[in-house]
């Protein structure tokens, strides 16, 4: 099948126009950035928990609001010292704050956030959605930035727009230089004014107006230009053709819950473009004015029948989340999961410095999921759970800073350190021996946040203390509910958070009143988490009120019902099987041999990575050839969540603390068992009933668990880290040659996931959640193509 030309007009056009050359490198601050004098962090360190705004459904199951883009000064915190030897956690550090220019989603007309005594706003992630299955989505997406307040953007030189990339200082260390192979349009760091929203976790039409990823709004041209312009967009002036377009949207959606419209700029009350008053030629005038070349680029995707990319100032999104009715499953039908879902920027280029910036949120999907909690817990109190919306935020990719020294500052981190709705290490309150129900999204463009199990007052006991020790059991992951076997296996086990992963939380407060801290290490790979530091992630404080009692001291006894679509994926299911490879190449001599960070050895551009026919099961292997440093990349994918069936880490350590997490270290080395041994003249041995297995690493046969996953009760993910792969070396440290081919042996981790391409086709995108990645070319199109009947001889 040929591949899609998504991205290709895109190209061919900028090229065309002489528009492909790099625009001038622009000098990224060193760590951390010192725009303007030092102020102070008190407001944003330690302080209560932030609730986050929130735009809700309303009673006709219509989530209708306005998500305003814009810019900011804002107050961040960077860590200090800085460097590759001073990592989150490390003991001595501390926060220096500084006013940074930002950009922001907001609701729009809300009241701006009130400053602290210098004037400075606090960080805050973007409005919480919360919509039930079986509503309608009408969001107007406003794109207000103001561009004059951010140099070397895509949208600055109105002669070329999507024309180049923001590099690092003089085009050298990393990303590198783009002569070299390195960094080149449109897989790097560039397009950080212009917008969209990625629906994280939605079962959704991902075309037209729904979770299209492909869409790109520039920002509102303003009267007078420059800073103290006005937009020529607002809402007001999009208001009446938006309603009428979210009217139609609805009638629409009332004969066909799965209906993938609009599929045209044709189909009304849009368009067509060519008459006069509608949205559409309103859109064309302002692309021919400010971005012809976008224009173009619009107008011969519409002619040819496909869904224009490039729109300014607004845009409307519109889709239906499907509820699944059915009390029995169907084969080819699924639903929306309920659960804790989250959306963020995603246009190439510009994810990790938007998500970075803050411009994430959580889109809390309610479902019968809810109900079964309300009916234990009662109404009031499930309105009362908490949000927990982790992110990293800064101002810069994570890049590493090469210099004549070799790498500089920031080189081997993970990340800046982790904040909860825009606050460093707030703290709630839990009255004593309560349940809390916690939505937790990590939002953090690099960095997964491993949760060390519940907090104890005394971790060289053992023994559980109701008094003074926390309990926790997990209800969902990735916006996906538990059945009832994997909800009882979660008590009190630490888990991971990758880059977008969720989980719903249930945890149980000691009676002892007190100030307790919920710690993570900071984890890209599980290799980092002996020496990682642990990091307060937030504080909870158990306050003096008497103690709770009846159902909400409890843990429900039962998980929620178990919706039926989501029943396991079995053997006889899968139809196809395709094998997808991720890779980094660390920069070996920068600026001539950078970094590369690809699937299937291309980086993101007009190549479709797979094709799924619609309604069919595939069994994907998911390989990870990066094999220094340790990296595992979050692997994630649009639109269908999936089933991991197999796991293979040539790394994995042989036994590990449930409560902790932790490797289980040998005496005698002083090093984590290792499940697998490559030299069949060392001995094996079982730890606690867990058996050590031979690999051989001149036989590929043998690269594969050495155990079988369980067959039933599997969780269901949209990110899930592959693991990272091995270069073994020998005794004395010599790597390991094949000898059949002089080559480094080299063994790569991986998972195989299964996944329903069911309801929706269309085109949309697999990749790295490590955003730095993914912009810089670790991102792919995924084509589902509809079901066709044979061609008919008489």
């Amino acid at each position: 099948m040929a591949a899609p030309d998504v991205k290709g007009y895109v190209i061919a056009t900028l090229a065309a126009a002489g528009l492909m050359q790099a625009l001038p490198a622009l000098a990224q601050a060193p760590a951390p950035p010192t725009q303007g004098e030092p102020i102070s962090c008190d407001p944003i360190l330690g302080k209560p928990l932030v609730t986050v705004p929130e735009i809700a459904a309303n009673q006709d199951g219509v989530l209708e609001g306005t998500i305003l883009l814009s810019d900011e000064n804002e107050r961040l915190a960077f860590r200090q010292p800085t460097g590759a030897n001073h990592v989150p956690g490390m003991p001595g550090l501390y926060f220096t704050c500084y006013p940074q220019h930002v950009r922001t989603l907001r609701i729009d007309g809300a009241p701006p956030q009130p400053p602290g005594s210098d004037s400075y706003p606090n960080p805050l992630p973007g409005p919480t959605l919360r919509a039930r299955v079986g509503d309608t989505v009408e969001l107007t997406f406003l794109n207000q930035i103001n561009v004059a307040n951010f140099n070397y953007s895509i949208d600055v030189a109105e002669g070329r727009p999507g024309g180049g990339c923001d590099v690092s200082r003089g085009g050298s260390g990393y990303p590198g230089n783009p002569a070299a192979g390195g960094d080149a349009f449109p897989d790097c760091f560039h397009g950080s004014s212009t917008g969209n929203i990625h629906f994280h976790g939605s079962h959704v039409n991902p075309d037209g107006t729904g979770d299209n990823v492909f869409v790109e709004v520039r920002p509102s041209p303003r009267d007078p230009p420059g800073r103290t312009g006005a937009p020529i967009v607002t809402g007001d002036t999009v208001k009446q053709q938006f309603d009428a377009f979210f009217k139609a949207c609805e009638e629409h959606f009332k004969g066909n819950v799965l209906s993938q419209w609009p599929t045209s700029w044709s189909d009304a009350p849009l368009g067509p473009p060519t008459m006069p008053g509608t949205w559409t030629a309103d859109q064309m005038k302002l692309l021919q004015q400010y971005a012809p070349q976008w224009a173009s680029n619009d107008e011969m995707q519409w002619h040819s029948g496909r869904w224009p990319q490039f729109y300014i100032g607004a845009y409307p999104y519109c889709f239906h989340i499907p509820d699944y009715t059915d009390p029995t499953w169907a084969p080819n039908v699924a639903g929306q999961p309920p659960g804790t879902h989250w959306y963020h920027a995603h246009k190439h280029g510009s994810t990790a410095i938007d998500v970075a910036n803050g411009m994430t949120g959580v889109f809390i999907m309610e479902g019968k999921y809810d109900d079964d909690l309300k009916a234990f817990y009662g109404a009031d109190w499930l309105r009362g759970q908490k949000v927990l919306v982790i992110n990293q935020l800064g101002v810069n990719p994570n890049l590493m800073r090469a210099g004549a020294q070799g790498p500089g500052p920031g080189s081997t981190d993970k990340g800046p350190d982790f904040s909860v709705n825009g606050r460093l290490q707030p703290v709630l309150e839990m009255a004593p021996g309560e349940v809390q129900m916690w939505r937790i999204a990590n939002t953090a463009g690099r960095s997964g946040a491993y949760f060390i199990g519940p907090p104890k007052a005394d971790e060289t006991t053992p023994a559980f203390d109701p008094k003074t020790d926390f309990q926790w059991k997990q209800l969902a992951q990735d916006g996906v509910q538990f059945n009832n076997v994997n909800y009882g296996k979660s008590l009190n086990r630490a888990f991971l958070l990758a880059a977008g992963n969720r989980a719903d939380l249930l945890v149980k407060a000691p009676t002892k009143p007190g100030t307790y801290a919920v710690q993570v290490k900071h984890e890209v790979d599980p290799q980092d988490l002996p020496a990682a530091y642990r990091v307060t992630l937030l504080s909870v404080t158990v306050t003096d009120k008497p103690p709770v009692t009846g159902p909400q001291s409890q843990f429900i006894p039962q998980a929620p019902a178990f919706p039926p679509f989501l029943a396991d994926i079995s053997d006889q299911e899968v139809t196809g099987t395709k094998t997808i490879v991720f890779a980094s190449a660390p920069p070996i001599n920068p600026p001539t041999e950078p970094a590369m960070h690809t699937i299937d050895g291309q980086k993101f551009g007009n190549q479709t990575g797979a094709v799924v026919l619609l309604n069919q099961v595939e069994e994907w292997r998911i390989e990870n050839r990066s094999y220094g440093p340790p990296i595992s990349h979050p692997f994630h994918i649009h639109v269908n969540p999936f089933q991991v069936v197999e796991v293979f880490d040539p790394n994995e350590a042989l036994l590990t603390n449930p409560r902790t997490g932790f490797p289980v270290i040998d005496p005698n080395s002083g090093l984590a068992y290792p499940k697998y041994v490559l030299d069949k003249r060392q001995p094996l041995q079982t730890v606690a009933g867990h058996a050590q297995c031979y690999l051989d690493p001149y036989d590929a046969a043998t690269w594969k668990p050495c155990e079988k996953a369980p067959a039933a009760d599997r969780i269901w993910w949209d990110v899930f880290p592959i693991p990272s792969g091995l270069a073994p070396k020998d005794a004395a440290g010599k790597p390991l040659i094949d000898p059949n081919t002089g080559q480094r042996i080299r063994i790569p981790g991986y998972f195989k996931m299964r996944s329903r391409f069911v309801d929706f086709a269309g085109y949309y995108v697999m990749h790295c959640h490590i955003l730095a990645h993914e912009d810089r070319g670790m991102m792919t199109i995924v084509e589902v193509a509809p079901l066709t009947p044979p061609v008919q001889h008489h």
